[in-house]
């Protein structure tokens, strides 16, 4: 009778030569572990640092959507406020002088704001100890929290702003 399986000599032979160089050389094995550990150790180590990347970035952007409501709160403030003043201008109750005054104490509100919320995102702290950052400058720079403010917002940078 024929064989069913003519190949499956051939096969068994190439199965012996193959057992018979991983038995000539353990050593090759040995170094094969070692690179497949370290490719290992190489893929988590990846893993955790992606994951720690994506752990930051959620955090960012939840912090980003805080600060954009945050904002948007701000801006809305600001429009009651313009409008406040101009009927209040236009009743007579208010003068051009005193208006000016309020405006211009709004745009000084306004950029402590946009200050506070860059202090709050670049150094992650609460809204009251990024105020409390500024208060600080003020007092060890002696000058205006509002001059502080319009530095910060057109920079960006809080490197001299003191630590808490």
């Amino acid at each position: 009778m024929d064989d069913p399986h003519p190949d499956r000599g051939s096969e068994a032979q190439r199965l012996d030569e193959l057992t018979a160089r991983v038995a000539a050389d353990p050593r090759d094995l040995d170094v094969l572990r070692v690179r497949v550990e370290q490719a290992t150790q190489r893929v988590d180590e990846g893993e955790a640092r992606a994951d720690r990347s994506e752990a930051r970035a959620d955090e960012s952007e939840g912090r980003a959507s805080h600060d954009r409501v945050r904002l948007d709160r701000l801006e809305a403030r600001s429009d009651i406020d313009a409008r406040m003043i101009a009927e209040l201008q236009a009743d007579g109750t208010l003068s051009r002088q005193h208006a000016a005054h309020l405006e211009v104490a709004l745009r000084s509100s306004r950029r402590i704001g946009a200050a506070i919320g860059i202090v709050m995102t670049v150094r992650g702290l609460d809204e009251d100890d990024a105020f409390e950052v500024l208060k600080r400058a003020s007092n060890d720079a002696n000058r205006k929290i509002r001059d502080i403010a319009d530095e910060i917002v057109h920079t960006g940078d809080v490197s001299e702003l003191p630590e808490l």
